[in-house]
């Protein structure tokens, strides 16, 4: 009976604390990050690719920029070539002194690079499809957005290609 009463004990104090822990972290992550549009971020990379070694990889993806504020947790945020849904929790400001050109660009012009990333009327891809909210990723060659799932790419796999080439734009083998 002894151990019984301790048990749930102990299991009343955990069920308390994790609330607590839980009310603390949800106030601490919102108030502590409010990010907004246009803000150099990097984003946090969980991917493990089959044969590296998670530990010698890079944690850190970037730097992106936040293209959109969807909601007070969660944003579209540009990746070079790529877009993402991330949230709050994945993403640390970006303090470094040079920024990459194509960052400098958008920063130049937001409005210009977010019409043309979201216009939903302007057709895409191999399947002439619009985007739909869907993955894409651009090609480095001729600049033409392809959906992920058109050329059998994941967001996953985007974050670790450097540049992308188009079947039309690879040289031939």
């Amino acid at each position: 009976k002894n151990i019984q009463a301790a048990h749930n004990a102990a299991r009343q104090t955990l069920t308390t604390s994790l609330k607590r822990m839980k009310k603390d972290f949800d106030l601490r992550g919102i108030l502590r990050r409010p990010f907004n549009k246009g803000e150099i971020v990097y984003l946090l990379d969980t991917a493990v690719l089959k044969g590296k070694c998670r530990k010698l990889c890079r944690p850190w993806k970037g730097p992106a920029v936040i293209v959109e504020k969807i909601s007070s947790s969660l944003f579209r945020v540009q990746l070079r070539k790529s877009m993402f849904v991330v949230n709050h929790d994945r993403m640390k400001r970006c303090k470094d002194r040079s920024l990459p050109d194509w960052i400098i660009r958008w920063l130049e012009n937001p409005d210009g690079a977010q019409t043309a990333a979201t216009d939903d009327q302007k057709v895409y891809c191999l399947c002439r499809k619009p985007w739909q909210g869907r993955f894409m990723i651009q090609c480095d060659g001729c600049d033409e957005w392809y959906h992920g799932t058109c050329v059998d790419i994941t967001p996953s796999e985007a974050l670790n290609i450097d540049e992308y080439h188009c079947q039309r734009c690879r040289p031939h083998q």
